[in-house]
């Protein structure tokens, strides 16, 4: 018990006067759990709960279970709260059956907390536990993040006896004669973690580490260190590398090309974590193949990752999409000149107008509008979407050029470029809305009659 006294009191896993929820399975790790935090708990002045959750995986044996652990909690004088996952939720094809559980038990004693009113969710793995889940990652090919295992505490979820080796938890038991059910299935091989228990670790026990156990954990403790001090740097470096908005996440190509590449990988976990809202379903080929992508010559490329996010290379910084693309879609009006014509799709509004007074420049200067030679053009004029096919002659540019370079030159996100307004007269594009005008419709010095156009921002947009 001093052990895990000391234990919580260096890592300050609990506080004085908490309400604290035990998950108590009633094997023997829960039940250790449960009898030392309430030695502790007058000392501490803690307040308990008991959660029980019933996977409904093993009939009358987990009912047997349910039972049990509310009669210990009854007779220590605790509140009693407990679960059942409801029958067929758990086994879902091409899923494991112990990831499943897992987030199962998770959610229902998270909801068992907030019932109780409770501040942390206390549960008994142990040192042994530690070990397997560091194999386990190292079977899977995890980084320092993974192969540190479980930490202390993980939000709301606190490890007390994670400094004890199982041996002590069944010593403890024995010492106080406390009672405990053992479960069947930690006899089943099917289980990853079964199989890692009974025959992975006596293996390397007997040839390559008495002590493999400690060793495991002492790996696990380097990891976690490392892996938090260089997310600590992630999190330094990246308001000065990534920018968030409200419907993507981008990295500055240029700031990143100049990081060691262990620092890239873990920015992209990043930025993918705020665009998806978690890093589970990304592998590590799918970090790797992203990397790969913005140190390479190319100017827009993408990819898909899981959880509907999208990587997208475009002028050298890279984007995440954070949200489902919005689906292309073309669009067409009939211009009349003189007057307006509204493109809601651009989210802009353009004002037609005739003059036979040369137009400053600088009046529609910057995207604004445009003043052409109204003698060059033949109707029928038409606003559209941007064509595959698409080129013009740009006013000084003195050749034609695609549409969608020029567009890319001017550095028009690839998801985004659908939506310029491109006009056209009976004879080709004269505009490109907000960009470009062709050379063909420039106005000269013998120009008498000026078409202007001006460009406003519909409400909303």
């Amino acid at each position: 018990m001093r052990k895990v006294s000391r234990f919580i009191l260096e890592g300050q896993l609990l506080l004085p006067g908490e309400r604290i929820l035990v998950a108590v399975s009633g094997g023997p790790d829960s039940i250790a759990l449960l009898s030392i935090l309430r030695e502790l708990a007058e000392r501490w002045n803690w307040t308990l709960g008991v959660a029980h959750v019933n996977h409904n995986l093993r009939g009358s044996e987990a009912q047997e279970d349910l039972e049990f652990v509310g009669t210990m909690a009854e007779q220590m004088g605790i509140q009693f709260l407990y679960r059942t996952v409801p029958p067929g939720t758990l086994g879902t094809p091409g899923r494991s059956l112990e990831e499943e559980a897992r987030e199962a038990r998770y959610r229902l004693l998270e909801e068992m907390r907030a019932e109780f009113g409770g501040s942390s969710i206390a549960v008994g793995h142990h040192r042994g536990d530690q070990a397997e889940t560091v194999l386990a990652a190292l079977g899977r090919g995890a980084g320092p993040g993974g192969l540190a295992g479980m930490c202390p505490r993980t939000g709301r979820i606190v490890r007390p006896l994670l400094c004890l080796e199982r041996e002590e938890i069944l010593s403890y038991l024995q010492e106080k004669g406390l009672a405990y059910r053992v479960d069947s299935t930690n006899e089943d091989r099917r289980y990853l973690r079964v199989r890692i228990r009974k025959e992975v670790l006596p293996l390397l026990e007997k040839w390559v580490n008495p002590s493999i156990v400690k060793a495991l954990c002492r790996t696990a403790e380097i990891c976690h260190l490392e892996d938090d001090y260089l997310q600590t740097q992630v999190e330094r470096l990246w308001p000065e590398v990534g920018e968030v908005s409200a419907e993507e996440v981008r990295i500055c190509g240029e700031k990143y090309r100049t990081l060691h590449k262990a620092m890239r990988l873990r920015l992209l976990r990043r930025a993918y974590e705020l665009a998806s809202g978690s890093t589970k379903s990304l592998e590590h080929v799918h970090v790797e193949a992203m990397d790969r992508l913005a140190m390479s010559p190319e100017r827009e490329k993408y990819l898909d990752l899981p959880r509907k996010v999208r990587f997208i290379l475009s002028m050298g910084d890279m984007i995440m999409e954070r949200t489902e693309r919005p689906t292309t879609r073309s669009f067409s009006y009939p211009v009349e000149i003189p007057g307006l014509i509204e493109i809601p799709e651009a989210g802009v509004l353009i004002k037609w107008e005739i003059s036979r007074e040369r137009i400053p420049p600088h009046v529609v200067a910057h995207g604004q509008g445009a003043i052409m030679d109204l003698d060059k053009l033949e109707a029928p004029f038409l606003v559209r979407s941007p064509k595959a096919a698409d080129r013009m002659r740009p006013k000084g540019l003195g050749g034609s050029k695609k549409l969608q370079d020029l567009l890319m030159d001017a550095h028009v996100p690839r998801r985004k470029r659908w939506t310029v307004p491109v006009v056209e007269d009976a004879k080709g594009i004269i505009w490109v809305v907000g960009y470009r005008m062709d050379e063909r419709v420039a106005p000269g010095p013998r120009t008498t009659r000026f078409l202007v156009a001006r460009v406003e921002k519909l409400k909303g947009s």
